[in-house]
Protein backbone atom coordinates (compact mmCIF):
# COMPACT_ATOMS: atom_id res chain seq x y z
CA UNK A 1 0.00 0.00 0.00
CA UNK A 2 1.12 3.52 -0.77
CA UNK A 3 1.95 5.98 2.00
CA UNK A 4 -0.91 8.34 2.84
CA UNK A 5 0.99 11.34 1.46
CA UNK A 6 1.25 9.74 -1.98
CA UNK A 7 -2.39 8.64 -1.95
CA UNK A 8 -3.41 12.23 -1.18
CA UNK A 9 -1.31 13.51 -4.09
CA UNK A 10 -2.99 11.11 -6.52
CA UNK A 11 -6.40 12.02 -5.11
CA UNK A 12 -5.59 15.67 -5.70
CA UNK A 13 -4.53 14.88 -9.27
CA UNK A 14 -7.81 13.01 -9.77
CA UNK A 15 -9.71 16.06 -8.50
CA UNK A 16 -7.76 18.45 -10.72
CA UNK A 17 -8.39 16.27 -13.77
CA UNK A 18 -12.08 15.84 -12.90
CA UNK A 19 -12.56 19.59 -12.54
CA UNK A 20 -10.92 20.69 -15.79
CA UNK A 21 -13.20 23.25 -17.44
CA UNK A 22 -14.66 22.32 -20.80
CA UNK A 23 -16.30 25.56 -21.86
CA UNK A 24 -13.33 27.30 -23.51
CA UNK A 25 -10.01 26.15 -24.89
CA UNK A 26 -7.94 28.98 -23.28
CA UNK A 27 -9.24 28.27 -19.77
CA UNK A 28 -8.84 24.54 -20.34
CA UNK A 29 -5.23 25.04 -21.48
CA UNK A 30 -4.43 27.11 -18.40
CA UNK A 31 -6.00 24.59 -16.02
CA UNK A 32 -4.33 21.69 -17.80
CA UNK A 33 -0.93 23.41 -17.58
CA UNK A 34 -1.44 23.87 -13.82
CA UNK A 35 -2.39 20.20 -13.51
CA UNK A 36 0.69 19.09 -15.46
CA UNK A 37 2.88 21.31 -13.29
CA UNK A 38 1.36 19.77 -10.15
CA UNK A 39 1.99 16.26 -11.49
CA UNK A 40 5.59 17.01 -12.42
CA UNK A 41 6.52 18.84 -9.22
CA UNK A 42 4.56 16.88 -6.64
CA UNK A 43 3.98 13.37 -7.94
CA UNK A 44 6.98 12.71 -10.19
CA UNK A 45 9.33 13.99 -7.49
CA UNK A 46 8.20 11.37 -4.96
CA UNK A 47 10.63 8.58 -4.18
CA UNK A 48 8.88 5.34 -5.04
CA UNK A 49 12.02 3.23 -4.72
CA UNK A 50 11.36 2.88 -0.99
CA UNK A 51 8.16 0.96 -1.69
CA UNK A 52 8.13 -2.84 -1.89
CA UNK A 53 9.31 -4.00 -5.33
CA UNK A 54 5.95 -5.21 -6.74
CA UNK A 55 4.14 -2.02 -5.75
CA UNK A 56 7.01 0.23 -6.90
CA UNK A 57 7.01 -1.40 -10.33
CA UNK A 58 3.27 -1.00 -10.68
CA UNK A 59 3.37 2.64 -9.56
CA UNK A 60 6.29 3.37 -11.90
CA UNK A 61 4.19 2.05 -14.81
CA UNK A 62 1.28 4.28 -13.85
CA UNK A 63 3.63 7.26 -13.48
CA UNK A 64 5.11 6.69 -16.93
CA UNK A 65 1.77 6.28 -18.66
CA UNK A 66 0.19 9.19 -16.78
CA UNK A 67 3.07 11.45 -17.70
CA UNK A 68 2.82 10.40 -21.35
CA UNK A 69 -0.92 11.11 -21.46
CA UNK A 70 -0.53 14.43 -19.67
CA UNK A 71 1.98 15.52 -22.32
CA UNK A 72 -0.41 14.46 -25.11
CA UNK A 73 -3.47 16.33 -23.80
CA UNK A 74 -2.18 19.83 -24.76
CA UNK A 75 -1.54 18.54 -28.28
CA UNK A 76 -5.12 17.30 -28.46
CA UNK A 77 -6.28 20.76 -27.37
CA UNK A 78 -4.20 22.31 -30.12
CA UNK A 79 -5.86 19.97 -32.65
CA UNK A 80 -9.32 20.85 -31.31
CA UNK A 81 -8.58 24.58 -31.61
CA UNK A 82 -7.24 24.18 -35.15
CA UNK A 83 -10.11 22.04 -36.44
CA UNK A 84 -12.65 23.82 -38.63
CA UNK A 85 -15.00 20.99 -39.55
CA UNK A 86 -17.53 20.20 -36.76
CA UNK A 87 -17.05 16.47 -37.33
CA UNK A 88 -13.30 16.86 -36.87
CA UNK A 89 -13.81 18.92 -33.71
CA UNK A 90 -16.05 16.17 -32.34
CA UNK A 91 -13.51 13.48 -33.24
CA UNK A 92 -10.68 15.44 -31.58
CA UNK A 93 -12.78 16.05 -28.47
CA UNK A 94 -13.48 12.32 -28.23
CA UNK A 95 -9.76 11.54 -28.46
CA UNK A 96 -9.05 14.12 -25.75
CA UNK A 97 -11.81 12.72 -23.52
CA UNK A 98 -10.56 9.14 -23.99
CA UNK A 99 -7.10 10.14 -22.76
CA UNK A 100 -8.58 12.07 -19.85
CA UNK A 101 -10.77 9.11 -18.86
CA UNK A 102 -7.74 6.81 -18.97
CA UNK A 103 -5.80 9.20 -16.74
CA UNK A 104 -8.65 9.19 -14.24
CA UNK A 105 -8.62 5.39 -14.26
CA UNK A 106 -4.88 5.38 -13.61
CA UNK A 107 -5.38 7.73 -10.65
CA UNK A 108 -8.03 5.42 -9.19
CA UNK A 109 -5.82 2.37 -9.71
CA UNK A 110 -2.88 4.00 -7.91
CA UNK A 111 -5.11 5.14 -5.05
CA UNK A 112 -6.34 1.58 -4.59
CA UNK A 113 -2.87 0.03 -4.95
Amino acid sequence: MLPTEQILMWQQLFTLLSNLPNHSIPSLKASLNNTIEFFETEILSQDIDRLPAPIAGKIRSYLTESHRLLRLLPIDLMFIAAARNPATVQQRRQAYQAKLDLLLQYCQAVIKA
